[in-house]
């Protein structure tokens, strides 16, 4: 695999807000060549790239992590989802560890909750973000004090730092896809109660 340093280099210097001769001056390189190595028509030396690195302000452990992270796709067959079964609930994974790692993870997974179930916390949020996709039953979200009735269909999203719980309160299994960010690792199949 070729190694395409370039694009994640432009992102990088059009987030700051920073022209190529602006860079160029400051790490001591010409616009020429910065050109190329954003176009991924040559490859910066390593003295090179930790001088552009400087001049943006980031190490090289959080640019590689990014890197790592921005350029592996993993497929994640239905035969070989990581799956945490406990009585009434279950959970399948449905991306790679790669997406709950750097400044962008999440952890997406398929949840079941049976009749009378329920996961999350009703006194404690964490940080971040939720979006659930209901595919089957029927249930409710518990947000803080407020109470949303939830179907088929369905799509919510909310901030996971109220306090909240996912009920399956109809008669058939409760079945949703949820995306949550950032990552918070192996929480979702240890001992911990988050959604």
């Amino acid at each position: 695999m070729k190694i395409k340093l370039g694009p994640l280099l432009r992102a990088i210097r059009n987030s700051r807000h920073l022209t190529i001769k602006d860079v160029a001056t400051k790490a001591g390189v010409s616009s020429s060549l910065l050109s190329q190595i954003e176009r991924n028509r040559i490859s910066p030396s390593l003295d090179t790239l930790l001088e552009l690195l400087e001049v943006y302000g980031v190490s090289p452990e959080k640019f590689f992590k990014d890197y790592e992270t921005m350029n592996r796709v993993e497929i994640i067959k239905k035969d070989q989802r990581r799956v945490y079964q406990r009585k009434g609930f279950k959970y399948e994974t449905l991306c790679g560890l790669s997406q709950s790692k750097g400044n962008h993870s999440f952890s997406a997974f398929f949840l079941e909750l049976a009749p009378g179930q329920q996961r999350g916390d009703e006194h404690d949020g964490h940080l971040g973000r939720e979006l659930g996709i209901v595919v089957n039953g029927s249930g409710q979200l518990i947000y803080g004090g407020d109470v949303y009735n939830i179907s088929d269909g369905d799509a919510l999203s909310f901030s996971s730092q109220i306090p909240h719980v996912i009920k399956n309160t109809g008669e058939n299994l409760f079945q949703a896809y949820w995306i949550v960010t950032p990552a918070d690792g192996e929480d979702y199949f240890g001992e911990g109660n988050n959604i």
